[in-house]
Order: structure tokens, then C-alpha cells, then sequence
């Protein structure tokens, strides 16, 4: 014949049910926002490199110059919009 568990027993499995549900509550938590930050990282990060930057062209100080090579003739200056952030 088995006798019921005592009082204390029964409450050190139930310690021991809270720290399991908490423990597995805050590392999922921590990995699900580890995901999150890292996609929101790698989005950021590719579209920042489809992103065509200006680039000022030093040497071509001619307008007629600059637009046959197909680059822009803004404020006296010659622009190339063909760069990325890999350049």
C-alpha cells in the first residue's frame, strides 16, 4: 500500500514545475528575440546594399565630358548614380 506524498514533497515538485515553466518562458523569449533582431540586422543590411548612393566624379570638369560617359551635370560637379555601398 502506497501512503500520499507529504505536504513538502508536493510542494518542492510544484518549485520545481515553476522554475522548469519560467527557465523554458525566458530562453524562449531570449531566442525568439534573438531571431527577431538578427532578421531585422540582415533586412537593414540588404537593403542598405540596393541602395544607389551618389559619387562625385574629380576629374571630369567638363559638362558635354560628363554626360557622354552617361553620368549627371549638377552644380558644376560631375555625378555618377551607378554606385552601392560596395563600391
Amino acid at each position: 500500500m502506497r501512503f500520499p506524498p507529504s505536504g513538502k514533497q508536493g510542494n518542492l515538485s510544484a518549485l520545481f514545475a515553476v522554475k522548469c515553466v519560467s527557465f523554458t518562458f525566458f530562453f524562449g523569449t531570449l531566442i525568439f528575440c534573438g531571431f527577431y533582431t538578427g532578421s531585422f540586422m540582415i533586412s537593414y543590411v540588404t537593403s542598405s546594399l540596393n541602395t544607389i548612393h551618389p559619387t562625385l566624379i574629380p576629374g571630369i570638369k567638363d559638362q558635354e565630358k560628363c554626360q557622354s560617359t552617361g553620368r549627371v551635370w549638377r552644380n558644376d560637379k560631375c555625378w555618377n548614380y551607378q554606385h552601392n555601398p560596395t563600391f
